[in-house]
């Protein structure tokens, strides 16, 4: 996984985060990460347990898993591809916050199966559903919600899925739903000092 990650780091911020943005699988017992994916020497802050109503997202979505994205030969970067050199997603309406959401769901298992990607907007409604998009709820429920180091998106996102995959349900507060994950990302004004935010379904 972090090779792919290093071989993708040339590439513009929204293609790479549609490549590390997917990092659920944890590496092999016997890889290591490379001495750039602690962009941080402070201590990881611990899952916050947050209770959230649930929430419409719009946007673009691709049914893929982590095996097929890890070959380089996903879905999700050339989607990435097309919403930002297209514009695409700057047409749904009803948007809350200018950040991206990325939500995970329709899962046919754990972070081995397939599962739902969509990348869009938080709405207000879904009134209106632009050609081509989807709209995805995000259940309501108890999510850890865990925020990545400060850093380069190419070691920041990679180095927090790696953590989360590596948690027990004691450290992460509870066993994964599986139900809706997503990922908030805000107004970032330097892509190489940037965060990323993490929210876990829990049961």
């Amino acid at each position: 996984m972090f090779l792919a990650i290093r071989k993708l780091a040339s590439l513009p911020f929204p293609l790479l985060l549609a490549a590390t943005g997917l990092a659920q699988s944890p590496a092999p017992p016997t890889q290591t990460a490379p001495a750039t994916a602690a962009p941080s020497s402070a201590p990881s802050s611990p899952p916050q347990i947050e209770n959230y109503d649930s929430f419409i997202v719009i946007g673009l979505t691709v049914r893929t898993n982590n095996a097929k994205e890890a070959t380089g030969q996903g879905a999700i970067s050339p989607m990435w591809q097309g919403a930002i050199q297209n514009g695409t997603l700057e047409q749904i309406p009803n948007k809350v916050g200018d950040g991206y959401v990325v939500v995970y769901s329709d899962y046919a298992s754990d972070h081995t199966g397939d599962y739902s990607y969509t990348l869009g907007y938080r709405v207000s409604s879904a009134d209106k559903i632009p050609d081509g998009m989807v709209a995805r709820t995000v259940r309501a429920g108890k999510y850890a919600a865990i925020t990545s180091e400060t850093g380069p998106p190419q070691e920041v996102i990679p180095a927090l899925w790696h953590r989360i995959n590596t948690m027990t349900p004691q450290q992460l507060g509870g066993d994964r739903a599986y139900a809706t994950d997503f990922e908030t990302y805000g107004t970032i004004a330097d892509w190489g000092n940037m965060s990323m935010t993490v929210h876990i379904g829990l049961k």
